[in-house]
């Protein structure tokens, strides 16, 4: 057998090349930061001929040294870091259920492999001047030992749900959890479980979808879990906020009542999980042709404008906890297509209500032009309720949902004024805040009943300004009065020869 010429070969040390993390070592580190504070201010400059030479002299300005001992500027170029061999039982040992590969590329801690993700956001404020708690503990949380993600992730974020635990008891498949409702035959209504087997049962299943349809306010949008049992007033609001979760993307309708910059009325709320196939946002302006005498083409004459928005989504079932709630949000949306009846007026008054769909619109008022529910498809099961348990349904576990809105907005529709939300802080009028957390602060936010007063001043007729801010306690006692303030506010926004 002829020996191998070895001759022009560059070998690995053994110890480094099991341990190797990449190249990113403290000296790269400090190498391309001072490498992208020259290639950033030569960008500024906005020559990309000036950018290239930069480039080309911090590539030999700052040099690093790969594992092999030679200098190599494309290792410096093209930073990349892997998870080291003898690092791979370190994960698998680490104590928490979640494990954040990120933070197990080096043995020890340095400047190489800690990550503070989070911590340029939390140096932020917003409208009201407020930096974000959370931010902070993200970033906390990824300079600590197992990262950021055994803290925040699908199921303590987001309420993914804990399907697979290993330790659960699963001998009966009919068993509930303490998420179940019972009937109160007393007060005609659904209130939490009190049987103690279901108490003490965690639910595993998806904790957005069996967010019940109930009358609540705006801040309890997200209460997964109803409570049975009265404890001290503020026990109870300590204890409903560790009952909120959160979806990836905010995905809800309410009724009217629940508008931004209020948290003291109740109304309907259904919340879906956020599995959104489709969404579309139309803009409609309407034209008339207009001919006119020595023109064969017409003039236009701008005559209106309309918004509709068509959103496809699928509701699924991930436990059968899960399936009252769904249908219940189901009837409920679908209720919404139907006119309310009154024993005042043979006439039909009209349904609206508003919709969440995550920043883009919050909380707008929007009217259901269409609606359909696909029950069946290829993929579809049922629940067959095969043990004939009187509280349970036969029904699809899967339903996909498509929806037609005409959007109409709290504030007004016009050139270089808000068509979005696109805020976080808003007033009790609910106008969007301006600020760094409002893309749109320096467009048009005026809102519906100041440009009413508006046009009624210009015609020399006195205010009748619409009041939406905080109600009397009054008021507040009756969802019909509130109802008909928003309904009359979006009538005269149509500005109608009215009064």
């Amino acid at each position: 057998m002829a020996a191998i010429d070895r001759t022009g070969f560059t070998y690995f040390d053994k110890n480094a090349l099991i341990n190797n993390i990449g190249n990113i070592t403290p000296t790269s580190v400090l190498s391309q930061l001072g490498r992208s504070a020259l290639a950033g201010l030569a960008s500024g400059l906005g020559n990309p001929i000036s950018t290239s030479a930069v480039q080309i002299g911090t590539s030999q300005l700052f040099k690093t040294t790969a594992l092999d001992g030679a200098s190599n500027d494309e290792n410096l170029g093209q930073p990349y870091s892997i998870i080291p061999y003898s690092n791979l039982t370190n994960i698998a040992s680490w104590p928490t259920k979640y494990k954040d590969s990120r933070t197990f590329k080096g043995k020890t801690f340095s400047i190489s492999n800690v990550r503070v993700d989070g911590l340029a956001a939390s140096l932020r404020r917003g409208s009201d001047n407020k930096t974000s708690k959370f931010a902070a503990a993200y970033a906390a949380a990824s300079a600590t030992p197992g990262g950021a993600y055994q803290l925040f992730n699908l199921e303590t974020l987001y309420g993914w749900g804990n399907h697979g635990e290993p330790a659960a008891v699963r001998r009966d498949f009919t068993a509930r959890s303490n998420v179940a409702t019972q009937w109160d035959s007393i007060n005609k209504q659904w209130i939490a479980t009190k049987n103690p087997q279901e108490l003490a049962t965690e639910f595993r299943g998806d904790k957005i979808t069996v967010v019940d349809y109930s009358k609540r306010k705006l801040s309890n949008v997200y209460r997964w879990n109803p409570r049975a049992i009265n404890l001290d007033p503020k026990i109870s609001e300590f204890l409903e906020k560790t009952d909120l979760t959160k979806d990836f993307i905010k995905f809800y309708f309410t009724g009217p009542a629940l508008q931004n910059g209020l948290d003291s009325l109740t109304d309907d709320i259904m919340v879906f999980r956020a599995i959104i196939d489709s969404f579309s946002d139309t803009h409609s302006p309407s034209w008339t042709p207009v001919n006119m005498i020595g023109r064969a083409d017409p003039n236009y004459l701008y005559t209106g404008y309309s918004r509709e928005v068509n959103l496809s989504f699928t509701v699924y079932a991930t436990s059968r906890d899960e399936m009252k709630p769904i249908y219940r949000k189901l009837n409920a949306l679908a209720s919404y297509t139907a006119p309310e009846y009154s024993k005042e007026t043979i006439a039909l008054k009209s349904p609206w209500l508003r919709m969440t769909i995550g920043d883009l619109l919050v909380q707008q008022p929007v009217l259901i032009n269409s609606l359909s529910y696909t029950m069946m498809d290829a993929d579809t099961t049922w629940e067959i309720n095969i043990e004939d348990d009187p509280t349970m349904m036969q029904a699809p576990h899967k339903v996909t949902v498509s929806l037609g809105l005409y959007v109409l907005t709290d504030y007004l529709p016009q050139k270089n004024g808000k068509m979005y939300t696109l805020a976080k802080q808003f007033e009790s009028n609910a106008n969007p805040l301006p600020g760094p957390d409002n893309w749109l602060s320096d467009f048009d936010r005026k809102d519906i009943t100041t440009a009413y007063d508006e046009w009624k001043a210009a015609k020399g007729q006195p205010s009748q300004t619409i009041k939406i801010g905080n109600p009397t306690p009054e008021e507040s006692g009756t969802l019909q009065t509130l109802q008909n303030i928003a309904t009359t506010s979006n009538f005269l926004s149509r500005f109608q020869n009215i009064g």
